[in-house]
């Protein structure tokens, strides 16, 4: 056997070896040995499959107190001769309060050591929770196997099960129990089998039928009973049952609450009487001979819930449902049939019926399996582990649980989705980046420009050697500035019609310079009618050249010179002009447009009379007919601090 102090590297199941007692006073239940506190104090439980704590009658509740007594409520611990009693306090029970149980204990901490002796026992753990009892609503003690914790003085502190503490000292391979209560009516009687971390296969009928525990851990073993037949040996059968419902199954009671319809469908065909004042179904003479002399057995067709498939059935023999109370609960040894009426909420298969059914319970992968018990006198025990990634169904192979399945299947859909969004995120943003080409103008021998830009490229304007910002996409309506249209006058241009003068501005840049290097940049040699500006002169000017011109790419606008020198458009003003707020009227209605750009020709000349650009006031601007006018853009300010030295000389110079 494994101690608590030497855990193995590779832990094994434990197996516990039952008391060979019946204990009970509502039937004849196998018990099992354990030994509590310091020194040793042997006592006799049952096991509880909804309980974490174990529960331990104390010496009030023989009192008197006699030998018979604590026998009958399998023997007596007393806290007071234990040295390594830590007490907690009185608390209540908790369990079965669905049932109308509200009993008290005294909890306390200490050893706890399963089996008879060391020598046949199993680990010794210690500060493990104990209730200690009075009540005789509880006449025997009870063992808990559930994982979950309990919290009595402080909810940040919970106190570990039993079983829970076993897997977190690796002394069982896995968070696993597997049950069957015994049964004494078989043969010479069948001990029940209790396996930690494993279960026993020589004890069941193996089935592929897996059960998923529920969400409420304190009724998790819940089973759909989808129809209940009784048959019985003249091959007559019966149905008890008249529509499925939801059972919890629990060791701790011995009664079936079922509902109440399916309850008289009991008493219409066995002939059963509800006491009810008593709560009972008890059994006389003669119809425990009738039935006796019928031999019916009852089929539980069982499934996860009310309406899935697979099932497994269960079948208990009328002897599994003859059970004998005795003092107290009775005032002398009566038979009753162990059935109880129960509402929704109480439905429950105690421990009568885990007499012939054997439940393997993994709270590892939340699943359990109830099989049919064997009955082998002479197989020998084989105890199989349940590792903790796998519950172990002998004869089912390897199968995925439900909620494996469904985790699986939801995991592949939610990574789909995100795998759309973000495939839609990403063509999206691809769009939205993506560079708009421009249109190719047929009407004049152009190059097709490889994107369009808003016409925000016109380099920085300079005056008086300062300068001004560029026109940028900023969200306002450019104005035309001139002489008889004043700034925030609410009168916009848009567009050039065809044929209207472009204005000739003044390029402050040395004029020999542009000569020398703006025809090479533009691609091609000046034609015959471009007069070049000589050597020392001022002023380019920039217009619309007719068709047939050379061709400029506006991309190679944007510089005219190499180096930290750039060409500025500007317009003849003699000092800079100051930011100024943009006018409120142009803040709204404007909308952004990309159009297609105009071509246009820059023409280097001279600061003469002859090669002004108002020579050029005859020939209209060619512009392909898919094309705009060329606009013209203005800065938006106000401008009528500055028509004395800006508007008056530019009329002066022939520019408007």
């Amino acid at each position: 056997m494994t101690d608590a102090k030497t855990p193995s590297p590779t832990p094994s199941p434990f197996s516990w070896a039952p008391s060979q007692w019946w204990d009970g006073y509502d039937g004849q239940w196998s018990s099992f040995d354990l030994r509590v506190g310091t020194p040793e104090q042997t006592v006799r439980v049952l096991p509880s499959t909804a309980g974490s704590a174990t529960w331990i009658v104390t010496p009030g509740g023989c009192e008197p107190p006699s030998s018979e007594c604590s026998i009958a409520r399998g023997g007596l611990f007393n806290q007071t001769q234990s040295s390594t009693w830590n007490d907690l306090g009185l608390f209540t029970l908790t369990l079965e309060q669905n049932l109308g149980h509200n009993e008290s204990g005294a909890f306390g901490l200490d050893t706890i050591s399963l089996g008879l002796s060391n020598a046949t026992g199993g680990p010794i753990l210690d500060s493990q929770i104990i209730a200690g009892i009075e009540t005789e609503r509880w006449y025997t003690g009870v063992f808990g196997l559930q994982q979950q914790p309990m919290n009595l003085t402080d909810f940040s502190q919970p106190q570990q099960s039993f079983l829970s503490a076993l897997r977190s000292q690796n002394l069982i391979p896995s968070l696993s129990w597997a049950y069957t209560a015994g049964a004494h009516y078989r043969s010479k009687g069948s001990f029940g089998s209790l396996t930690l971390g494993g279960s026993d296969i020589s004890k069941y009928v193996p089935t592929n039928v897996s059960f998923s525990l529920a969400p409420d851990v304190g009724r998790d073993l819940v089973v759909g009973i989808k129809s209940i037949t009784s048959t019985y040996i003249n091959g007559s059968v019966g149905s008890l049952l008249p529509s499925p419902t939801l059972a919890f199954i629990d060791s701790t009671v011995p009664y079936l609450y079922l509902p109440v319809d399916a309850c008289k469908a009991f008493e219409s065909e066995l002939g059963l009487v509800y006491n009810q004042k008593k709560n009972f179904y008890f059994v006389d003479d003669a119809l425990h001979q009738t039935l006796s002399n019928s031999m019916p057995q009852f089929n539980f067709r069982l499934a996860n819930d009310k309406s899935s498939e697979p099932t497994v059935e269960i079948t208990l023999p009328y002897a599994s449902f003859d059970l004998i109370a005795k003092p107290p609960l009775t005032p002398n040894a009566t038979r009753y049939f162990p059935l109880r009426r129960g509402a929704d909420h109480q439905i429950t298969l105690g421990r009568a019926f885990l007499q012939e059914a054997y439940v393997i319970t993994d709270y590892d992968q939340k699943n359990f399996t109830v099989a049919q018990t064997l009955f082998n006198d002479i197989a020998k025990p084989n105890i199989v582990p349940i590792p903790w990634n796998a519950t172990a169904v002998p004869g089912g192979g390897k199968r995925l649980t439900r909620e494996a399945s469904i985790g699986i299947s939801t995991g592949s859909v939610v990574f789909g989705l995100l795998l759309i969004l973000l495939v839609t995120f990403l063509t999206l943003r691809w769009r939205k980046r993506r560079p708009i080409r421009a249109l190719t103008d047929t009407a004049i021998n152009s190059q097709d420009f490889d994107e369009i830009r808003p016409f925000s490229f016109i380099p920085t304007y300079e005056i008086g050697h300062q300068s001004i910002p560029e026109l940028h996409d900023i969200g306002y309506q450019p104005e035309l500035l001139n002489g008889l249209t004043p700034s925030g006058s609410g009168k916009v241009l848009d567009e050039l019609a065809d044929g209207t003068k472009t204005p000739v501005h003044e390029l402050f840049v040395p004029a020999t310079r542009i000569s020398n290097e703006l025809p090479s940049r533009m691609g091609s040699k000046p034609s015959a009618d471009t007069t070049t500006i000589k050597s020392g002169s001022w002023g380019d000017g920039v217009t619309g050249m007719p068709t047939g011109s050379p061709q400029a790419d506006p991309r190679n606008m944007k510089r005219a010179t190499s180096g930290s020198t750039y060409t500025h458009l500007g317009i003849n003003l003699n000092k800079a002009l100051p930011h100024k707020p943009f006018a409120k009227a142009y803040t709204k209605g404007y909308r952004s447009s990309r159009r297609s750009l105009p071509g246009v020709q820059v023409l280097p000349t001279t600061n003469s009379a002859e090669n002004h650009p108002s020579a050029y006031a005859d020939i209209p601007t060619a512009l392909s007919p898919r094309m705009s006018p060329v606009p013209t853009y203005a800065s938006v300010f106000d401008i009528e601090e500055y028509k004395d030295s800006a508007i008056v000389s530019e009329k002066q110079q022939g520019s408007f």
